[in-house]
């Protein structure tokens, strides 16, 4: 079976595994290695699972704990060639562990095929990917999209399941204490996605089949888990959660797995 592991999830870091104990990627390295290390335990996934290591975006938030890490784990790491010329320029990669990632055509590696898609973030470059597991079942991850474009759409549409931003609550972003001018770049085309435009989005996709959905970076401060859940559910109505579809929020820290 198909799994996912969400094991950080916010504005405070970000990491990823997709796989099992067996074999599997990692996607993002936004906190400490100590604390990836930590949670891959917590999950039983030894350091020789992970296969490979994708990089969204170079914000602190996904990359932070990415140098130290590869010091355990020598396996390769793909992201856009954009973002490796920054990872490099900072000391944070070494280039023979670099592997850019060709537009169209997906990374084939331990049973895994993975192809990104670009999302528009105020930041050089940005992608989300689509992961085929080797039994044939796929699964999305897009976060840090200022909104829905049609390369996301295609990235991510059909997939088993998905893990999709769910950033913020409109009200709570306006009334909160972030200056007005934070608030214009996370409201931004290419900031982050509230949970009204998320849930159009899983509306749509809900249309198209899918029926694994998992609401990610999830702001501590501009919402709330059971805020974002309950804005899907009403914009999946009148479908019914654990019914008709299943829907978690993946936590700031400490997730499990999801199968699918």
């Amino acid at each position: 079976m198909a799994r996912i592991y969400p094991m950080f999830s916010s504005s405070k870091g970000n990491c990823c595994f997709f796989g099992t104990s067996e074999g599997g990627i990692l996607i993002d390295c936004g906190v400490s290695c100590k604390r990836i290390c930590e949670g891959l335990a917590a999950n039983m996934i030894p350091l020789s699972a992970i296969k490979a290591v994708f990089i969204t975006h170079t914000h602190s938030d996904h990359v932070a704990g990415l140098k130290v890490f590869m010091k355990k784990v020598h396996a390769p790491v793909y992201a856009q060639q954009k973002n490796l010329d920054i990872l490099r320029s900072r000391d944070m990669l070494s280039g023979a562990f670099a592997h850019p990632i060709d537009d169209g055509l997906p990374v084939k590696i331990g049973g895994f095929e993975v192809t990104h898609f670009p999302t528009p973030h105020d930041t050089p470059a940005s992608c989300g990917y689509r992961v085929r597991f080797p039994d044939g079942k796929t699964a999305a991850l897009c976060t840090d999209s200022g909104h829905i474009t049609e390369d996301i759409r295609s990235g991510i549409s059909g997939a088993e399941l998905v893990m999709l931003e769910s950033n913020y609550d409109p009200d709570m972003l306006r009334n909160g204490s972030y200056s007005y001018e934070l608030q214009e770049r996370i409201r931004s085309d290419r900031g982050h996605l509230s949970n009204v435009s998320c849930g159009e989005m899983l509306k749509e996709l809900a249309e198209g089949g899918t029926r694994n959905f998992v609401l990610a970076h999830i702001s501590p401060e501009n919402n709330t888990p059971e805020t974002a859940v309950r804005a899907a559910i009403e914009a999946l109505s009148p479908l019914e959660c654990m019914k008709d579809y299943l829907l978690y929020a993946a936590p700031m820290e400490g997730g499990g797995a999801i199968a699918f």
